[in-house]
């Protein structure tokens, strides 16, 4: 072979490598986007299912029976809608940072039923306090989604299509002995603190809203956490939301 022969053979296998290359370039980038346009589709499948999800439950009321775990569920909840819990603690911080705590203490401390009776005492009607209380709670939660534990949630938000509302109880002895291993108390002290939380809970809620606290017909889910468990509580909740508010 001569020079120019050689140089003729060079320039078709460069040509050939060069087709090849090309090729198996254009199937990788082709495969490589296809598989970033499936990752991305799922993406947005998975977001789209939670946004669902999220918009189905915008609101969570729970109102429980001391020792009934209402709290745990409720955060257990919080965690997997991934919207914040507002407690008495909480609630009672906020409204101070909104300037209306000192307007209403009673309601977000929740006193005894012997500070309504001196607030009544002193001149207050009943209507003077029950009314300012659910605007400010409105007013403090607005139309974000959240868990609420207490404070007459389920009354003050019952005309929300999106609130759901819970109540939490079981026996009273596994209540107490559920404080007892929790909170490390004697057996005297959590029968006291049992007894005289649910005392103060139903005097409370009957004088802000003149029902019945624990009435099943006032809630969408009365749950005995104690024999269904915290875990099972929560999941029973999520397949509710799921199916009411879907």
């Amino acid at each position: 072979m001569n020079y120019y022969t050689y140089i003729h053979m060079y320039n078709q296998s460069i040509s050939h490598f060069i087709i090849i290359f090309s090729v198996y370039s254009f199937r990788n980038i082709w495969f490589y986007s296809k598989i970033k346009e499936i990752r991305w589709l799922a993406i947005g499948s998975i977001m789209k299912s939670i946004q669902k999800e999220r918009r189905s439950t915008m609101i969570i009321t729970i109102a429980r029976e001391s020792g009934s775990g209402g709290y745990t569920v409720g955060a257990m909840l919080a965690k997997h809608y991934s919207i914040p819990i507002y407690d008495r603690d909480s609630l009672s911080g906020l409204a101070r940072e909104q300037g209306i705590y000192d307007t209403m203490p009673m309601f977000f401390d929740e006193l005894p039923a012997q500070g309504f009776l001196l607030a009544l005492s002193m001149g207050a009607s009943v209507k003077q306090i029950n009314k300012p209380t659910a605007e400010a709670m409105m007013k403090l939660i607005g139309h974000q989604d959240c868990v609420i534990i207490g404070r007459c949630g389920n009354h003050i938000f019952r005309n929300r299509k999106d609130c759901v509302s819970i109540f939490t109880h079981g026996d009273k002895e596994a209540r107490i002995a559920y404080k007892m291993k929790h909170w490390n108390f004697s057996r005297k002290e959590a029968e006291d603190i049992v007894f005289h939380s649910d005392q103060n809970r139903k005097d409370y809620h009957k004088f802000h809203t003149g029902e019945n606290w624990g009435e099943a017909k006032y809630y969408d889910l009365c749950i005995d956490t104690i024999r269904l468990g915290h875990e099972n509580a929560a999941k029973l909740v999520i397949q509710y939301i799921s199916t009411v508010l879907a």
